[in-house]
């Protein structure tokens, strides 16, 4: 959520001081037209935030390796969004949240690979030899 959180200051920011016709150029008319330059959180296409996208299973194997995933796929969309941008204010804090989803997927793997050397779930799981 802090993530969320820090990316949507960022958005609020940029559309401050934004005139009518720079929103419109950004192509920004719709959330305008809805949220002003309020903050609203959505995905690249509209879809507005949701817990729904918190997969949890109770597995810590199952859990972490989700988390890794997760972790994994928000460093590839700060690059994409760092592919857009040369404004060094926007910059240092995608890096920043960047360098914080690789020290994550590192502390998630650390857990994932203990869990697995203690045998976590050798019992009830017979996919994979386990």
């Amino acid at each position: 959520m802090a993530h969320m959180e820090m990316i949507s200051a960022m958005v609020y920011q940029l559309m401050e001081g934004a005139t009518i016709q720079e929103i419109k150029a950004a192509g920004l008319e719709g959330h305008y037209t809805e949220h002003g330059r309020a903050l609203y959180p959505v995905n690249a296409q509209g879809a507005p935030f949701t817990v729904d996208y918190f997969a949890v299973t109770g597995d810590p194997i199952a859990d972490l390796a989700e988390d890794m995933a997760a972790e994994q796929k928000a460093r590839a969309v700060y690059e994409h969004l760092m592919d857009l941008t040369d404004n060094p204010e926007i910059l240092a804090p995608l890096s920043f949240l960047r360098q914080r989803e690789v020290v994550h997927y590192q502390r998630f793997l650390e857990l994932y690979n203990y869990y697995l050397e203690k045998g976590y779930g050798k019992k009830d799981c017979k996919l994979n030899n386990w």
